[in-house]
């Protein structure tokens, strides 16, 4: 059995230990998307349900967008939606029928005058 002088670093070495793992569980992944999008992604594309638009290129020789983290062009499609415009704050996709328009950044969209 070990003397009482060693057990008393081994016993300060697991309560660190101890006290290392419980506080790391607690921490998260700054990287890690939180939210509605990281639910998104989890989900097959195929049964998508919302689109979200990351952001937009608007330039004279072309118009790119990202959308639920996908590089697409006017004409092209993601997720069941198909692009028909591509503008500065906003895009227009044709899905189920009906025309969307989503917005980039739609809270400070709303606020401007």
């Amino acid at each position: 059995m070990p003397s009482r002088s060693c057990r008393a670093p081994l016993l300060a070495l697991g309560i660190l230990l101890v006290a290392l793992t419980a506080g790391a569980a607690a921490l998260t992944d700054p990287t890690r998307p939180t939210g509605r999008g990281h639910a998104a992604l989890l989900q097959p594309h195929a049964q998508r349900h919302d689109w979200r638009l990351d952001s937009t290129l608007v330039a004279p020789d072309r118009r790119v967008a990202v959308i639920n983290g996908r590089q697409v062009s006017e004409g092209e499609s993601v997720d069941g939606a198909r692009v028909i415009e591509i503008r500065r704050l906003e895009v227009l996709i044709q899905a189920r029928g009906r025309q969307l328009t989503l917005q980039l950044l739609p809270d400070i969209v709303q606020q401007q005058p």
